[in-house]
This record gives structure tokens, sequence and C-alpha cells, in this order.
């Protein structure tokens, strides 16, 4: 199954002087608009501005830092039971 649906979400830190915006996408809106999707979502974001987006999926995951960040998208992948996929990533700097 295609995926269609998903959320940008975005953070800021440091005062505004750093900035990151995420592209999340999953298979339906239904999971998207879960409490679960929207907090990846999110995490991913404070992830990207904290430790960039390069090579996202092997960066330890700062909120838990006995796994990777792919190893945190597997486990909400299993939880919703959809495809997980992070698409653009965006970091800004000043």
């Amino acid at each position: 199954m295609e995926k269609k649906e998903g959320v940008i979400a975005t953070y800021t830190h440091n005062n505004g002087r750093i900035g990151a915006m995420i592209e999340i996408n999953t298979q339906t809106d239904f999971a998207a608009k879960t409490e679960l999707f929207q907090n990846l979502a999110h995490d991913l974001a404070m992830q990207v501005a904290a430790m960039g987006g390069e090579d996202l999926d092997k960066q330890v995951f700062i909120k838990n830092p006995e796994v990777t960040v792919g190893d945190h998208i597997a486990e909400v992948r299993k939880e919703l039971g959809e495809e997980v996929t992070v698409g653009r990533v965006v970091r800004h700097v000043l």
C-alpha cells in the first residue's frame, strides 16, 4: 500500500536559533492522526534539531538512549500496524 498520508512536524530550539522540519508518512489518515504518530513526528523533529538529519535511523534516540531512531520508528510501525517512513528533513541553524 502506498504511503500517501502523514504530517509535517516542526521544532525550534535554543531560543529560536535552531529549527527543524520533518515529513513523516504513513498509509492512512487514521494512523496519521493518532497520538502515537503525532508524538513520533514531534520527537523526530526534536531529534533533527538536536542531532541533525544525516543517518537519522542510526542515531541514538535522544529520548531513550538505549535504542536508535530506526528502532523507535520500527516500534511505532509495529504498534500502528502500518508502514511509517521519513520523508524530507530540513534543519536550519543561525
